[in-house]
């Protein structure tokens, strides 16, 4: 039975860079993965299961992998098919691995409307259009 759904291996996927990620490179991996624009909902959610299994660690608006999550992210990364397989197998690699339990909270708060709105402003000026 699969643990993580589509969207939250979507997310994973795309916060995997060296050094972390903030909301622009966030939205701009993910529509290079899947040609679509996460919601608010699909990160915060999505974020939120991340931190609870080990995976992802959030302060000061950037989310950086774990050692855990790194570990899961390259077996997910090693699988078979190219670029729009990625979070389908970012999704197996989440599911068969075994995830700590977090006990905190994540700081989501940097997760609103108006910021996720102005992070896809600013990824789409990084496109220029």
């Amino acid at each position: 039975m699969e643990k993580f759904n589509f969207a939250t291996a979507w997310i994973f996927a795309s916060v995997t860079a060296e050094g972390g990620v903030d909301l622009p490179m966030l939205i701009g991996t993910a529509d290079s993965l899947n040609h679509a624009i996460p919601t608010v909902g699909e990160i915060s959610r999505s974020l939120k299961a991340l931190h609870i299994c080990g995976l992802v660690e959030i302060a000061d608006g950037r989310i950086q992998l774990t050692d855990h999550g790194r570990t899961v992210a390259d077996d997910g990364f090693g699988r078979r098919g190219g670029r729009f397989s990625i979070p389908d197998n970012m999704r197996k690699s989440l599911d068969a691995a075994t995830h700590p339990t977090i006990e905190t909270k994540p700081d989501l708060s940097f997760v609103t409307d108006e910021t996720v709105s102005a992070a896809f402003q600013e990824y789409r000026k990084m496109l220029g259009t």
